[in-house]
């Protein structure tokens, strides 16, 4: 991607209402981002139904292999039978790639958010402060400061101090923000070489995985999706999922 290094004041002409607590700068002129990414996922989805998917939404309790060409998968109140069944729950893909005997050493890259409400138009774009690792972002929401990062699982509390952090980093940047709004926690599914599982499951090939993208969810799922319909299809392709597999755990 085309960079362009900037000087300070370069930096306040194109941010005037940052504060000048930085020497130079990098932009990248053609880049994009997405204000509403939520958004633009319902719209998505709504062409899945309107193209004939089926959506249940339902807490899935176990996963079990009764035959090469049959998997049972449970809810709470229902059973389910399926000829082929794709595991894309992200952080939460473990608890079913356990019970299928995979030793997927999945966990949480925890990251951390707050949002400014209404102050959005402080700034133009996404503005990173690489030195101290945060970074913000316009959002329909309001302005997004996000940053560090924590391998704490699924089931540990946020930690206020990295909550603190990020809004006394954002208000170095941004003076006049007042409180913030709401704040929460995103679980990233990460696994030690940082690349995701795709394609069939160590023991039957009708068991297909898709799930491990870290912080590159968004930025993967398409070409993700595409990858694993094409392997569920059955689709000759010369693409090698090896590095991919599971089988680099076990």
């Amino acid at each position: 991607m085309k960079q362009k290094l900037l000087t300070r004041e370069e930096i306040l002409e194109l941010e005037p209402n940052l504060a000048p607590v930085f020497d130079a700068g990098v932009i990248y002129e053609s880049a994009m981002h997405a204000r509403d990414p939520h958004g633009i996922l319902k719209e998505i989805f709504k062409l899945y139904l309107k193209r004939g998917g089926k959506f249940i939404q339902s807490d899935i309790n176990s996963i079990e292999q009764k035959t090469a060409d049959e998997t049972i998968v449970k809810s709470a109140n229902d059973v389910y039978k399926f000829e082929k069944t794709v595991i894309a729950s992200g952080a939460f893909s473990k608890k079913l790639t356990d019970q299928l005997g995979e030793n997927i050493p999945l966990d949480t890259e925890r990251g951390y958010h707050v949002h400014f409400k209404d102050k959005d138009k402080l700034i133009s774009r996404p503005v990173i402060f690489l030195d101290i690792g945060f970074g913000m972002t316009p959002m329909n929401q309001g302005l997004r400061a996000v940053g560090t990062v924590e391998l704490g699982g699924l089931k540990n509390p946020p930690s206020k101090k990295r909550i603190e952090y990020i809004i006394n980093c954002a208000k170095e940047l941004l003076p006049q923000l007042g409180k913030h709004d709401d704040e929460w926690l995103g679980f990233r599914p990460t696994l030690p070489d940082f690349l995701p599982i795709l394609g069939p499951s160590l023991k039957n090939k009708n068991i297909i995985y898709a799930f491990g993208h870290q912080h590159l969810g968004w930025t993967l799922g398409a070409v993700t999706g595409k990858i694993i319909s094409g392997v569920v299809a059955g689709e000759k392709t010369n693409l090698d999922l090896s590095p991919y597999s599971s089988k680099r755990f076990n």
